[in-house]
């Protein structure tokens, strides 16, 4: 079909050994299972204080929380964040398509930033991934396309070490000011719109996005002219199995008051054998054509509002689509 571009996982080409070699799982066990190793260290650093160890290790924790993440990053730190890339693009499988990357390309080119909206989150958002491989490492990427930047939640980064990496990963925290910031230099962003919200509404028996009140990504696309990238990564809910805070335990609204103050869902989940290792499962991202946004300075919220229907609708075409060609022919999607 013209316009469309499909980007696979490398298969273990640019990586050492095959798809479930140990190479990979060590890199995707770095990947997402740093935080688990920060907190360790800090745990054993408390309980062993005042021995000279625990304290050098408290205290360089904290010099990892607080020092600034400054670009240009560390060659090794790039090198480390390249071949987790490889790995992730190998373990799960991961693949990228674009229905119409030309386009995206050349509004890039020309100074016109995009909103990647993507979804769903899942228990954590790791197709990601799949777009640092296209925007950083393509052979053929554009150099103003090598400047998008994904934006995630901040509470990432306080924890020590995860900071580091997935800065090196192409992330960065976020917030209105700096998504801005991005979108007025001409870089375009990629985020998923549904967020910790969206977390708390996952329910295994369908695919839910929470999208209806979304509105602030869309009028920040009408302020600065972005236009808004649809996609959707199939597979993503089915790498992680999940227990939720609430009821019994607690209502919803109190586990949606702690996720929002701590920035995060709460809740457990494990992967493969228990651990946080996630399952294999193939994860095929898809990226839709772009809506055109008219830059306003001040919209309506009736403006805004058109406009996010605009996006919702885009991401259900999507999904209806290509479910069936990626195992999802009887799945529902549920839009919130």
């Amino acid at each position: 079909t013209d316009g469309v571009t499909a980007m696979k996982g490398s298969k273990g080409k640019r990586g050492r050994g095959g798809i479930d070699s140990m190479w990979n799982i060590l890199l995707i066990t770095t990947w997402l299972c740093t935080a688990h190793i920060a907190l360790a260290l800090l745990a054993a650093s408390l309980y062993f204080l005042p021995q000279p160890l625990a304290v050098g290790t408290l205290a360089s924790l904290v010099a990892l929380v607080l020092l600034p993440v400054r670009r240009p990053f560390p060659r090794w730190g790039i090198a480390i964040a390249r071949a987790i890339t490889y790995a992730a693009m190998d373990y799960f499988p991961m693949s990228l398509e674009w229905e119409d990357q030309p386009s995206f390309v050349e509004a890039s080119v020309k100074g016109v930033p995009s909103i990647i909206g993507c979804e769903p989150h899942g228990v954590l958002p790791l197709s990601i991934i799949s777009f640092a491989d296209y925007c950083y490492y393509g052979a053929e990427t554009p150099s103003i396309v090598k400047e998008t930047r994904a934006l995630a939640t901040s509470t990432i980064f306080y924890i020590p070490l995860l900071r580091q990496l997935w800065s090196w990963l192409g992330i960065d925290p976020i917030s209105r000011a700096h998504m801005r910031a991005l979108l007025e230099c001409g870089r375009s962003v990629l985020m998923i719109p549904g967020g910790v919200a969206e977390c708390l509404r996952m329910t295994p028996k369908c695919e839910t996005v929470y999208l209806r009140k979304r509105f602030g990504f869309v009028k920040m696309a009408m302020q600065t002219g972005a236009q808004l990238v649809p996609a959707y990564s199939f597979g993503q809910t089915r790498t992680y199995s999940y227990w939720k805070l609430g009821p019994p335990l607690c209502s919803d609204a109190t586990t949606a008051r702690l996720a929002k103050i701590i920035g995060l869902a709460p809740m457990a989940f494990w992967g493969r054998c228990g651990s946080p290792m996630p399952r294999q499962e193939k994860i095929h991202t898809v990226v839709g054509k772009a809506i055109p946004v008219e830059k306003r300075a001040d919209p309506t919220n009736e403006d805004v509002a058109a406009k996010l229907e605009e996006f919702i609708g885009a991401v259900k075409d999507l999904f209806e689509r290509h479910r069936g060609e990626n195992g999802y022919g009887d799945v529902e999607l549920v839009v919130l």
